[in-house]
């Protein structure tokens, strides 16, 4: 073993883990009321998954969510949660939109109660949002992973880990917005 390769460990993830993985589809996901129906305001390759454009492996879907596999999972099961209206990113929040961020974290418990019931009732998973500019696609995401406690170190402790500068908790998220401020406690 050569070189860096013998630190490889550090970074495995849970790429190959295939079991209870819903198949990739291209499917025009119907957009809710007020949104462009070829979703042509929104940029992002989330934006493509919505219009059928792109595949995604969807787990749960109703007039304004979408919850999808991540396409790199960093836990046994990860899951994305998107609203349909196209929300930049933690930053684009207002106390307005905590209905919004209330809505994805019950779609993202829901996923945990069927995907992973044990994770769920042991609170052995991870909610949480990443802020820009350490977020990876700009389009509002929740991460759903579990169990927590199988991932890899340097995702759980690390890239995943609320209360560092680029990770908020959903629970944090909607308590500033109720509270009336700001989703994220930094500036942009």
């Amino acid at each position: 073993m050569g070189g860096l390769s013998c630190f490889q460990f550090l970074f495995n993830s849970h790429n190959n883990d295939i079991s209870n993985q819903p198949p990739a589809t291209c499917i025009y996901h119907e957009p809710p009321p007020g949104v462009v129906s070829d979703y042509s305001n929104n940029p992002s390759v989330f934006g493509k998954i919505l219009n059928g454009e792109l595949p995604s492996s969807t787990y749960q879907e109703n007039a304004d969510f979408l919850a999808f596999r991540d396409r790199s999972p960093k836990a046994k099961f990860h899951a994305l949660v998107i609203p349909k209206r196209y929300v930049q990113n933690v930053y684009s929040l207002t106390p307005d939109d905590v209905n919004l961020v209330q809505d994805m974290q019950q779609m993202g418990l829901e996923l945990l109660e069927e995907e992973q019931p044990k994770a769920l009732v042991d609170n052995d998973y991870i909610l949480c949002f990443h802020i820009p500019p350490f977020n990876s696609v700009d389009h509002l995401h929740l991460h759903v992973l579990a169990p927590a406690s199988e991932m890899n170190f340097v995702y759980r402790y690390g890239k995943y880990s609320c209360g560092a500068r680029w990770c908020i908790s959903d629970v944090e998220v909607i308590e500033r917005l109720k509270g009336g401020q700001v989703a994220v406690p930094y500036k942009q």
